[in-house]
């Protein structure tokens, strides 16, 4: 090996140390700025009470709207995003909307303790996005 290319392959070398160290310093420059993003969730009810309630998973997603880190969004993404609520401690109405007429409907807003020990003290939740959410328990 000649000394012109012991040179070349150290000139390689170092380039490409310094490369990765300058993707590894902007990663995480990036995830320790603040984002705003949408978690999808999806909710399943079930009865700890009434055995003749069946589990029941939503038919539509809740998204809600978080603010954090993007460390800790990262985190959460790569969380399991299925809520399971216990139907004692919220309340079911039947859909009056044509569209859901045999199914039951849930308002998001009675969700909020559920979603915020979810998400975790690191994460801000902003909204709800989703209104209501509906199961169809037959």
């Amino acid at each position: 090996m000649s000394a012109r290319s012991k040179i070349f392959n150290r000139k390689v070398l170092a380039f490409l140390i310094c490369l990765l160290l300058a993707f590894l310093a902007w990663t995480i420059n990036k995830l320790t700025k603040e984002y705003t993003y949408d978690l999808p969730y999806t909710v399943c009810i079930h009865s700890t009470i009434q055995t003749n309630i069946r589990p029941s998973c939503a038919t539509n997603i809740m998204y809600v709207r978080v603010t954090a880190k993007g460390f800790h969004i990262m985190f959460n993404l790569h969380k399991p995003t299925e809520l399971d609520i216990d139907i004692k401690r919220i309340r079911l109405t039947r859909s009056t909307e044509e569209h859901h007429a045999y199914e039951y409907v849930l308002p998001t807003r009675l969700l909020q303790a559920a979603i915020k020990e979810a998400i975790g003290d690191a994460v801000r939740m902003e909204s709800i996005l989703t209104e209501n959410l509906y199961f169809d328990i037959h």
